[in-house]
This record gives structure tokens, sequence and C-alpha cells, in this order.
């Protein structure tokens, strides 16, 4: 079952920090599955800040001559990749763009469709706590595990 806005101590509190979306052990397919998910959605990127064509993830993951950020516009809630390392899928959130159950159930949605799409686990963690879950969801079960409190 999905938990709801109130049922994750601690997940959307405004304590200054992000949360962070891991999936974990990408390789290229995954990166590539991930490019077809954004197809769903309106999304910016940005290289150094000028804002261009995103190019895709594996061009990004392989430039590492400048920062990257690919936002993805939820109607409310914007998710961000960096694109850190090919090993790992690693996008943030702030916590303020998630006031009410609207913009939780967006976002739950959102790493439903990504741990789907990829046929990996998605967690949502504090900020660089990626051993640290709030919440994972499992794509082969369709279902979400609420962790004791992580931090």
């Amino acid at each position: 079952m999905r938990p709801n806005f109130h049922d994750v101590a601690g997940l959307w509190d405004r304590n200054g920090s992000l949360r962070d979306i891991y999936v974990q052990n990408t390789k290229a397919v995954h990166w590539d599955r991930f490019d077809q998910l954004l197809s769903q959605y309106k999304c910016t990127y940005t290289f150094d800040g000028l804002p261009l064509p995103f190019p895709g993830s594996r061009s990004a993951l392989a430039n590492r001559d400048g920062c990257h950020l690919l936002s993805i516009l939820l109607d409310g809630p914007v998710i961000n990749c960096h694109f850190f390392i090919p090993e790992q899928l690693e996008l943030d959130i702030s916590p303020k763009e998630v006031a009410e159950s609207l913009e939780h159930e967006r976002v739950l949605t959102f790493v439903e469709n990504l741990a789907e799409a990829l046929e990996l686990p998605a967690d949502i963690t504090p900020e660089n706590c990626e051993q640290k879950p709030f919440i994972t969801y499992f794509p082969e079960t369709k279902s979400w595990l609420v962790h004791d409190d992580p931090q």
C-alpha cells in the first residue's frame, strides 16, 4: 500500500536539507529507460547554467566538463538530476515543494514510474544518506516499504 502524506515521520520535514531519490546499480540500459520515461514529463535542462536541449543521460554522464541539471516538472514539485555517476541514478527534491497530499502523491507516482521503468527498487532518503531510506518502492511487487526513522 502506498504511504500517505502523514505516514512517514520526517519525510517532508522542512529542515533545510533536500530529499534524495536513489536507484542503485544502474547500467546503460537503465539510463536509456530513464530517458524513455522522461518523455512522459515536462523537463528543462541546463549545462553550466545555459538552457540547452537535453542530450540524453548517457551523453550527460560522459561529459564531465561542466554541471548538468535536468529538472523534471511534476505540476508543483520539481525533481532534479545532476548525473553524478553511471552506477547510480540520484535525484533530489526540496521538501518545501511537498506541502500537501497532492504533491506527495505526484512524487510517489513519479518514483513508482521510475522504479517500474528501470525494473529496479527506488529509495527516498534524507540528503546524502543513501543507506538510510525513509521509504523504498519495489517494482517487482509494486509495493512500498516504510523504514524505521532514518535519522
